[in-house]
């Protein structure tokens, strides 16, 4: 059986957490985190929080709220979806494609195609230099070089329609120390200012000169 004891100190990591991430702690979190049910769940666990700790037993003298190891499991949840590393979502660099400046073009459009890939990290050693996706190909076929697309077409010899980054882009950076909180933040935040943000890739420094770790699109988000 959960007991108090157990949950608040586990509680209490969560409001370090809070303060270390947010102005104004779990506060912050209950009134303006894009996850709605989230709030909700805060909100219903400080309450707990509360009653256990100024008010755990009624007028006869009995605890008012029994933990149980459902509710133990549910409030692990929570955290979880708060707290834990990316790892638990993110794509890892050896599951990512990714295709190097010297590579071919029309292979990698191929495989695009059967595994429905909208973009794929061009790749300069371990480092992203720029990010091909159907748009790549759309801008060159627009654009009236059609003709550039032979058979043995290296990237290199499209650099220019290859999207490189900039704070406007569909795609950003993160470190590896990132919480999922602050990979849905991120998301959120594209989304609030009319960006579209389709991948954040993590590096080893958060930025786009750090090696390539991992990968997070907004549909990893789901799996949690």
């Amino acid at each position: 059986m959960y007991n108090t004891t157990e949950f608040l100190e586990s509680y209490k990591k969560l409001e370090d957490w809070a303060d270390s991430r947010y102005d104004e702690g779990i506060s912050d979190i209950e009134q303006s985190h894009p996850d709605r049910k989230l709030q909700k769940e805060l909100r219903y666990f400080r309450t707990v929080r509360n009653v256990l700790t100024h008010n755990p037993n009624g007028d006869d003298g009995k605890q008012l709220i029994t933990l149980t190891d459902e509710f133990k499991t549910r409030f692990g949840k929570l955290c979880n979806s708060l707290m834990n590393g990316i790892g638990d979502i993110a794509v890892p660099f050896k599951d990512i494609y990714k295709r190097q400046l010297s590579d071919k073009v029309l292979p990698t459009i191929n495989v695009m195609k059967e595994r429905s890939y909208s973009y794929v990290p061009v790749m300069n050693g371990k480092k992203i230099w720029g990010v091909f996706g159907e748009s790549t190909v759309f801008s060159i076929i627009s654009g009236e070089n059609a003709a550039l697309m032979q058979e043995n077409l290296e990237m290199l010899k499209i650099a220019k329609y290859i999207t490189q980054y900039s704070p406007n882009c569909s795609y950003d950076f993160m470190g590896k120390s990132a919480s999922i909180d602050d990979i849905r933040r991120k998301f959120s935040d594209a989304f609030a200012e009319g960006r579209r943000l389709d991948v954040i890739f993590i590096t080893s420094t958060g930025d786009k000169n750090g090696d390539l770790d991992s990968l997070v699109t907004i549909w990893d988000l789901t799996s949690i």
